[in-house]
């Protein structure tokens, strides 16, 4: 098994191996920023995604729960109050695996991106 990123840990989710993205500090500010709020109201620790984080081709940012936030809102597909609530609740339904583009250089990762588990997992 290749290494993983050191902010990802090797969860279980079923009988599914499942990475747990570790929100770190500079994610949890710039997501606080995208939605307009104070860094203490992201209160998740993490979220549980089917593959590892993955670096960004053109800029070498790994992929992160901030991309996944800024992408829902710069395609508008959520609003700031359903992504603050899901940061806190969970998810809200399954959802496909999909593109993901670099919120900082606004690249597209090679992957695509899939929450592990189904809405009433525990994600963070």
């Amino acid at each position: 098994m290749s290494q993983i990123s050191p902010d990802t840990r090797l969860v279980k989710v079923g009988d599914e191996v499942a990475y747990r993205w570790i929100l770190t500090p500079v994610e949890r500010t710039h997501i606080a920023s995208l939605l307009d709020v104070d860094a203490s109201a992201i209160t998740t620790e993490g979220n549980i995604m089917v593959g590892d984080r993955v670096c960004c081709k053109s800029c070498g940012k790994r992929s992160g729960l901030d991309d996944l936030v800024h992408n829902a809102l710069s395609i508008g597909v959520h609003c700031k109050d359903f992504m603050l609530d899901v940061l806190i609740n969970g998810p809200k339904a399954d959802s496909p695996a999909h593109p993901l583009s670099c919120s900082t250089c606004g690249e597209t990762y090679e992957e695509l991106f899939l929450w592990a588990g189904h809405p009433n997992d525990p994600w963070f």
